[in-house]
C-alpha cells in the first residue's frame, strides 16, 4: 500500500463524528469504524465503545511521528463515547494524550484497562470511581448491559506484575445480543484458542497480523500473530465474521491485509471476514 493511499480517510473530522453519532444499532446489530492500527469505534446495544483508539501524534525522541497518517479528528472532538477499552500499555493502544481529553471532554466515560495499569489513569488524575481495573478470570458487568471477559493476551509472554495481574488483555464483550473479540496486542496461542473455544460462538473477531521478524525484534518492536496465524485461529474457533488490523499505522511494522484475504480465501472458505478503509462504517447483522 502507498503513502499516499494510507494518508486518506474514507471518512473524518465531523462528518465521521455525526455518522458515529447518528448510527443506531438495535439489538443483532452492530457498527463499526476503523480507526487505524488496532482501534476500533463500535457501537452495540445504543452504546459506543472505544478500544485502543488513538487520536494523538505519536512522536520520537527526536519530535518527528512515527504515524504514516494523521488522526481523524482531535481527542477532544468525540461527543459521546460510554466506555474506552485499553488493551496494554504501549503507547499506540493506551495514552493519556488521547485519554485525559476524551475524560474532560465527557464525564460519563468510563475507561476499562489492565489493572496492572489502573494507577496509570489514577495518578493522571481520572477519579477512580470511572476506570475498571481487569484481569483474566473476573468478568466485568459493565452498567447499560455489557458483560465483559478479559482474556490474557501473549504479547511477547504472559506477562504479570507482582500481584498476578496480567500486563496485556484482550476483550470479549457482549451486548445487544452480540459478542465481539478483540485480542489486543498478542500471539496466537493454544492457550487462546481454548479460552475462545470456552466463550464460543463469537460473532465479530478484531485480529492483529502485523506479525515479526529479527529485524523488528532486534529493533526492540514487540510482534503479534501474523496473517496466516490469525486465519487459524479463525478456523479453530466458531467465530462468524473476522476483522484484521494493527497493520497500517506504523513505518517498519506493518503488513499487507492482501495476504490475510489469500489465506482467508484457501483456509476458511465457510466464514466472512472483511478489510476496513480509515473510518469506513461497517454493519454488522446478526
Amino acid at each position: 500500500m502507498s503513502e499516499n493511499h494510507l494518508s486518506r480517510w474514507y471518512k473524518s473530522g465531523d462528518l465521521l463524528l455525526e455518522e458515529i453519532e447518528a448510527t443506531r444499532t438495535e439489538a443483532g446489530r452492530a457498527a463499526l469504524w476503523f480507526m487505524g492500527q488496532h482501534g476500533f469505534v463500535v457501537k452495540m446495544g445504543g452504546k459506543t465503545i472505544f478500544i485502543d483508539v488513538i487520536l494523538n501524534d505519536l512522536q520520537d525522541e527526536k519530535g518527528a511521528s512515527m504515524r504514516r497518517y494523521p488522526p481523524p479528528f482531535g481527542p477532544d472532538a468525540p461527543r459521546s463515547p460510554d466506555y474506552y477499552f485499553a488493551t496494554h500499555n504501549h503507547c499506540d493502544h493506551l495514552n493519556l494524550d488521547t485519554i485525559l481529553p476524551l475524560a474532560k471532554k465527557n464525564s460519563k466515560a468510563r475507561f476499562i484497562v489492565p489493572r496492572a495499569h489502573s494507577r496509570i489513569l489514577e495518578d493522571a488524575g481520572i477519579e477512580k470511581e470511572r476506570i475498571y481495573g481487569a484481569n483474566e478470570g473476573e468478568g466485568l458487568e459493565l452498567p447499560g448491559g455489557i458483560s465483559v471477559h478479559p482474556l490474557a493476551a501473549a504479547h511477547s509472554d504472559y506477562e504479570q506484575d507482582r500481584e498476578g495481574n496480567y500486563l496485556s488483555l484482550g476483550y470479549l464483550i457482549r451486548c445487544g445480543g452480540l459478542s465481539l473479540f478483540h485480542s489486543g496486542d498478542t500471539w496466537a496461542t493454544p492457550r487462546l484458542v481454548s479460552s475462545l473455544k470456552a466463550l464460543s460462538p463469537i460473532d465479530i473477531a478484531l485480529l492483529p497480523i502485523n506479525g515479526s521478524d529479527w529485524e523488528r525484534t532486534a529493533a526492540g518492536i514487540v510482534g503479534n500473530m501474523g496473517a496466516l496465524d490469525a486465519v487459524k485461529l479463525a478456523r479453530a474457533v466458531e467465530v462468524d465474521l473476522v476483522i484484521p488490523s494493527h497493520y497500517d499505522m506504523m513505518p517498519g511494522n506493518s503488513e499487507n491485509p492482501a495476504r490475510f484475504t489469500e489465506f482467508f480465501y484457501e483456509l476458511c472458505p465457510q466464514k466472512r471476514f472483511h478489510i476496513c478503509a480509515l473510518g469506513e462504517r461497517f454493519i454488522y447483522e446478526k
